[in-house]
C-alpha cells in the first residue's frame, strides 16, 4: 500500500425550487441533477459494490425535493416525454452517427427510469441503502446554504446548522459527525457552534490552512483542530484542479459530450414544439448529440464509445498522477499526507456527463497505483491525535478565495434585508415565549422564511447573471412572506389554516425540523420579558471604544452612575456580546465582514457596528442622553441622537492634531470634519485633559466653551437642558 491517503467528497447541491404550478423551468435543474448525477453516482457505487471511502453531503434542499412525491411524480413524466421524443426523433431519417447518439440515450433514459422506480422514487433511499452496505458515508449541509460569514448574529448561524441537521437526521435515521458548510466558508467562532451541534469535522479552502496561525506542520496534508476541536479538512487546489481546471483538466477533451449543445436548438420549432414550454419557450431536452470536437462552433457527433474510453485513458492519468503527488510527500508522519478533493457533486454528470464514470474508473486505478481512499471521518478515528490546532481566518472556496461572489455591486442590496430579519426574529421569539400551539407554529414558519430568503444561491445567481431575475423574486418573495406572517401575528390574525396554506406554497423542511426559539437568547428574553419594565425606562447609552481603559473614568462614570440608580448602558468594542456588571448593561461589539485596511473605511465600519446596536437598544430602552467617550465613535453617537432627538454628550481625550501630530492631507481634513460635526452638535463636551482645550476650541469651532470632566463627575448631565426621550 502506498503511504498516504485520498479523500473524496461530493457535494449535492441546489436550491430549493420546488413549485406547485407545473411546467416551472427551474423545476428541470433537479431533474437534471437526478438524471446526470444523482442515478449516475448511485450506478458506480453499486458496480464497484465494496467501501470506497467517499463521503456524499446531500444538501436538505436535495432531501427534500427527492423525498417529495409531486417532484417524484414530475420526474417520471420527464423521463417518460424524454423517451417519447426519442423515439419520435428515430423515425427522423438520421446521420447513422446521430442516430448512434440518440439510441444511447434511448438505453440510458430507459435506466435511469428502471432505477428510479427500482427505488420506489425515494432515491434518500438509495443513498441511505449504500450507506448502510459500508460503501459510502453521507453528510449533510446548512438548511439553505446560507453563506455564513455575512450573517449578523450567532443564532442565525445556529439556525442553518441546528435545522439543517434536523432534516437530514428524520430522513436518514442518524446525525452526521461531519458537515458541509457551503461554499467551504469558514469563520471564527463558527466551530464552536458547530462542536455545540456535535458537528467534528468540516472542509475549508487550503489557503484558510496555509494562512493559519500557527502555521500547520503538515500544511495541507492533514487536516487541523479549530480552537473548539472542530477539524478542518483543507481542499487540494492542485489535484482538483487536476480533474477541474479549465486549463489543465479533463472534461474539455474532445471526445466528451459537449454541454452547451442541445437538440432542442437543432430542430424546427414545429418538430418538438409539444416537447418544450407550454408558453413557447424553448428549454434543454438533455439530448446533446454532440461532442466537444473543438474551440469553434462546429461541432462532430457524440461516439459513446470513445468517450467511455477516454474516461479509462484519464482514470489511470490521475491515479498515476496521485500516486505520484503522494510520492512526494513520503516523508511525513503522523499522519501520512492525505489528499482532500472536495467536488459539487453536480460538476460529475450535469456538466462534466461523463464525470461518475470517470470517478468509478478512478478508484479501481487507484487500487492498481495502491492508493488508500479514506473518508474523513475514517481519517479522524485513526489519526485523531496527530492533528495539528491553529487559528484559522475567514475564507472560501470562491473567486479570490473570500467573499467577494456573495457581496458586490449585483447582490448586496439583500444583506441589509436578511440583518433585519435576523434582528425581528430575535426579538420575534423574546417576545412569544412559552406560547399557544398557534405562535410556535407562526414562529416556524417565519424561521422558514428566513431559512428560504438566506440561501447563498440566491445572490450567486445574481452574480453569474444566469438567472437573476428568478433568484431576485424568489428572494424579494420570502422576506415579503415574512413581513406579511409577522404583521399577522402581532395583529393576532392568524389562523392554522392560514399559516397551513403558505407552507404548503414552499413545504420545506417538517415543522418538528424547526426549533421555534433558536434565535432566542437569555438576555433577550430577560430584556423583553422578565425585566422589570421600569429599567426600561430612561437610560443612558454611552459609547466608548475601550471599556476598561484605566486612565479614562468611562467605568467608573458608569458604575456610579448604576449605583446611584440609573439604567446605564455601554457599548464597546469587545468579543463578549453582553455581560451585566455592577449594576452596568455592557454590550460587545465587533467589526466584522472582509478585512478593511483603510484608515477612514475602518473607522466607517466601526461607527456602523455601534449604529447598528445603539439601534437594537433603542428598540427596548427609552433613553435620556447619549454619551460618547471616544472620537472614534464620534459618527455613530451624533447618528444614534440624531435619530432619537436625544442631547449628545461628548469627551474628549485628545483631538486629531495632538494623535496625529505629523500627518495632513485628505485623511486628517475628513477625520477633523467627522469629529468637528459632533462636537458642535453635542449639548456639553467635556475635557479629560486640559491640554485638548485649544484643540476643541480652534479646530472644531465649538461654540459652547468646553468643561472640565473632573469638576462634573458627580453630575455629567447637569448642563444637559430639555434632554428628550426617544420614540
Amino acid at each position: 500500500m502506498r503511504k498516504g491517503y485520498f479523500s473524496l467528497v461530493l457535494h449535492a447541491h441546489l436550491p430549493y425550487i420546488r413549485h406547485e404550478e407545473a411546467h416551472r423551468l427551474e423545476e428541470r435543474w433537479m431533474y437534471e441533477a437526478i438524471s446526470e448525477t444523482y442515478i449516475p453516482l448511485l450506478w458506480e457505487v453499486d458496480r464497484l459494490s465494496r467501501p470506497l471511502g467517499w463521503t456524499v453531503s446531500i444538501s436538505p434542499p436535495v432531501i427534500e425535493m427527492l423525498a417529495d412525491p409531486l417532484i417524484q411524480d414530475r420526474y417520471i413524466e420527464h423521463i417518460e416525454d424524454t423517451l417519447r421524443l426519442i423515439r419520435q426523433e428515430l423515425e427522423r431519417e438520421l446521420d447513422q452517427k446521430e442516430r448512434d447518439a440518440l439510441l444511447f440515450y434511448q438505453d440510458r433514459y430507459q435506466d435511469l427510469l428502471n432505477t428510479f422506480l427500482h427505488w420506489e422514487k425515494d432515491l434518500n433511499r438509495a443513498f441511505r441503502h449504500y450507506k448502510e452496505q459500508g460503501y459510502l458515508d453521507l453528510i449533510t449541509c446548512t438548511a439553505t446554504h446560507g453563506f455564513s460569514p455575512h450573517m449578523l448574529s450567532e443564532q442565525a448561524a445556529r439556525s442553518e446548522i441546528q435545522t439543517g441537521l434536523n432534516c437530514f437526521e428524520r430522513h436518514y435515521g442518524f446525525r452526521p459527525s461531519g458537515l458541509w458548510m457551503p461554499e467551504c466558508a469558514y469563520t471564527p467562532g463558527l466551530d464552536r457552534i458547530l462542536y455545540e451541534e456535535g458537528i467534528r469535522y468540516t472542509f475549508v479552502d487550503e489557503h484558510s490552512i496555509l494562512n493559519a496561525d500557527p502555521a500547520p506542520k503538515h500544511g495541507i496534508g492533514a487536516p487541523v483542530y479549530s480552537p473548539h476541536g472542530v477539524a478542518l479538512f483543507p481542499r487540494d487546489q492542485i489535484i482538483s484542479g487536476k480533474i477541474w481546471s479549465s486549463v489543465i483538466g479533463y472534461p474539455g477533451h474532445p471526445d466528451y459530450r459537449e454541454f452547451y449543445r442541445d437538440l432542442a436548438y437543432d430542430r424546427e420549432w414545429d418538430q418538438i414544439a409539444e416537447f418544450m414550454h407550454p408558453e413557447g419557450l424553448r428549454y434543454d431536452t438533455g439530448l446533446k448529440l454532440h461532442r466537444v470536437t473543438g474551440e469553434t462552433d462546429q461541432k462532430d457527433y457524440y461516439v459513446r464509445d470513445w468517450a467511455w474510453q477516454r474516461t479509462s485513458e484519464h482514470a489511470a492519468d490521475f491515479a498515476q498522477a496521485l500516486g505520484e503527488h503522494l510520492d512526494a510527500y513520503q516523508g511525513q508522519d503522523f499522519p501520512p499526507f492525505l489528499v482532500t478533493a472536495p467536488f459539487d457533486a453536480e460538476l460529475f454528470g450535469h456538466w462534466w456527463f461523463e464525470g461518475p464514470d470517470f470517478l468509478g474508473k478512478a478508484m479501481e486505478r487507484l487500487e492498481d497505483q495502491a492508493i488508500e481512499s479514506i473518508s474523513p471521518a475514517m481519517f479522524l478515528e485513526r489519526h485523531f491525535q496527530d492533528i495539528d490546532t491553529a487559528h484559522v481566518a475567514m475564507g472560501t472556496w470562491g473567486r479570490k478565495g473570500y467573499a467577494e461572489v456573495w457581496i458586490n455591486e449585483r447582490n448586496d442590496w439583500m444583506i441589509r434585508h436578511l440583518h433585519q430579519l435576523e434582528k425581528r426574529l430575535a426579538g420575534i421569539v423574546a417576545r412569544n415565549r412559552h406560547q399557544d400551539a398557534l405562535t410556535v407554529k407562526a414562529k416556524r414558519q417565519l424561521i422558514r422564511e428566513y431559512l428560504l430568503a438566506v440561501s447563498s444561491d440566491w445572490p450567486f445567481i445574481l452574480d453569474g447573471q444566469t438567472t437573476a431575475q428568478y433568484a431576485a423574486n424568489r428572494f424579494r418573495e420570502h422576506i415579503l412572506r415574512f413581513e406579511e406572517t409577522e404583521r399577522r401575528l402581532d395583529a393576532q390574525e392568524l389562523t392554522m389554516d392560514w399559516l397551513e396554506g403558505r407552507y404548503q406554497q414552499y413545504p420545506f423542511l417538517q415543522d418538528e425540523d424547526i426549533e421555534p426559539d433558536v434565535f432566542l437568547t437569555a438576555h433577550d428574553y430577560y430584556v423583553a420579558v422578565k425585566r422589570d419594565a421600569t429599567l426600561n425606562k430612561d437610560g443612558i447609552l454611552m459609547f466608548t471604544r475601550d471599556y476598561e481603559q484605566s486612565h479614562r473614568p468611562v467605568r467608573d462614570v458608569a458604575r456610579r452612575l448604576a449605583a446611584a440608580g440609573e439604567n446605564v448602558y455601554v457599548v464597546t468594542e469587545h468579543p463578549e456580546a453582553y455581560r451585566f456588571e455592577e449594576g452596568v448593561h455592557v454590550y460587545g461589539v465587533q467589526v466584522t465582514g472582509l478585512p478593511i485596511v483603510q484608515t477612514y473605511n475602518q473607522l466607517a465600519a466601526l461607527n456602523l457596528a455601534f449604529l447598528r446596536q445603539a439601534q437594537a437598544l433603542a428598540k427596548i430602552v427609552d433613553f435620556q442622553v447619549v454619551h460618547n467617550f471616544n472620537m472614534e465613535t464620534a459618527s455613530a453617537a451624533q447618528a444614534i441622537a440624531k435619530m432619537k432627538e436625544l442631547p449628545l454628550v461628548s469627551n474628549v481625550y485628545d483631538v486629531e492634531s495632538e494623535r496625529s501630530p505629523d500627518r495632513s492631507g485628505g485623511l486628517v481634513v475628513a477625520l477633523k470634519r467627522l469629529e468637528g460635526d459632533a462636537l458642535r452638535q453635542s449639548a456639553v463636551v467635556y475635557l479629560e485633559r486640559e491640554e485638548s482645550r485649544n484643540g476643541v476650541e480652534q479646530e472644531y469651532h465649538v461654540e459652547k466653551k468646553p468643561l472640565r470632566f473632573e469638576e462634573n463627575l458627580e453630575k455629567p448631565y447637569q448642563h444637559v437642558t430639555n434632554p428628550k426621550k426617544n420614540g
